[in-house]
């Protein structure tokens, strides 16, 4: 069962090529950081750009978990809430694991051990799944931002926790050896324009 992938519209600038056929088999990358600093409006330009993204999974659990008054919620039960996420995460991966373009994720695998240590727990299975699921060896992380920073129904963090979160990501990011590189703090065009940029540097 492949996971369902949100093409975006042609290139913007008519005649201009985006980078993203040319690539090695592997042409997964991800895009994380703390939250509310802007990732999913960063993968929105990506889309308007001509680039596949993937739907970050903790929204999509909370949405379907409390539509259906399940317990996978962290006020409910963080555990299941996070094995949820590893699922979803995992059937995210192997959906586009052969994708022959370039593929961008609102968080990858590994963000599950930040979620885990979050909640007072890290599972041996979820640091496997991130040590055995691997992305492009560059990681960007999109810094917190605080005047752009919202909570609303799926964030109550405080701003200086959703800091705290996105430090956590990158320390596992970089402890399992990726090179983790910061996302400007710019418009969202100028961001997605900067991955693009980005990419034959790591091709």
């Amino acid at each position: 069962m492949n996971a369902k992938r949100d093409g975006g519209a042609a290139a913007a600038e008519a005649g201009r090529s985006l980078p993203l056929k040319s690539m090695s088999s592997q042409n997964l990358f991800v895009i994380t950081g703390g939250m509310g600093s802007g990732k999913s409006t960063l993968l929105r330009e990506l889309r308007a750009l001509g680039a596949e993204t993937l739907a970050e999974p903790a929204r999509e659990i909370l949405s379907e978990q409390r539509a259906l008054g399940g317990r996978g919620v962290p006020e409910s039960d963080p555990r299941l809430f996070v094995e949820l996420l590893l699922a979803r995460a995992l059937w995210q991966y192997k959906g586009v694991q052969a994708s022959p373009t370039a593929v961008f994720f609102d968080r990858g695998v590994a963000d599950n051990l930040a979620y885990g240590r979050w909640f007072g727990f890290e599972e041996r299975a979820h640091r496997k799944a991130a040590q055995t699921h691997r992305y492009k060896p560059v990681v960007f992380f999109a810094p917190s931002w605080q005047e752009i920073y919202q909570q609303d129904e799926e964030r109550g963090m405080t701003f200086e926790e959703a800091h705290r979160f996105g430090e956590e990501v990158r320390s596992i990011y970089e402890e399992l050896g990726y090179s983790v590189t910061e996302i400007p703090r710019v418009s969202p065009l100028e961001r997605a324009r900067f991955i693009l940029a980005y990419l034959p540097r790591i091709v």
